[in-house]
């Protein structure tokens, strides 16, 4: 088995760690009707995603934070998916 290797700061908030979900995972929970909001949390840590955003989403009936992630069976392997602006702020 391969061991995968993620930057911790990117994989936990405020001291806890995130769950993961992918974007077949959102359209699963959009298929069930399940109800979820999203947001942009910007990478305050030093290293090289500094300034970059990630991806949190929050489920209806689930305390936990999901954070998006590219699985492992991606050609490029596994990831957090990072974005350089949120979403909304682009033009």
């Amino acid at each position: 088995m391969e061991q995968i290797v993620v930057d911790q700061n990117l994989i936990m908030l405020d001291g806890k760690p995130l769950a993961l979900v992918t974007k077949s995972g959102i359209a699963e929970w959009e298929t069930e009707g399940i109800a979820y909001t999203c947001r942009y949390d910007e990478i305050t840590d030093d290293g090289d995603n500094k300034g970059k955003y990630r991806c949190l989403y929050e489920k209806e009936g689930s305390h936990e934070i999901f954070l998006l992630v590219v699985p492992p069976s991606d050609p490029d392997g596994f990831s957090v998916v990072l974005f350089d602006h949120p979403p909304h702020t682009l033009h």
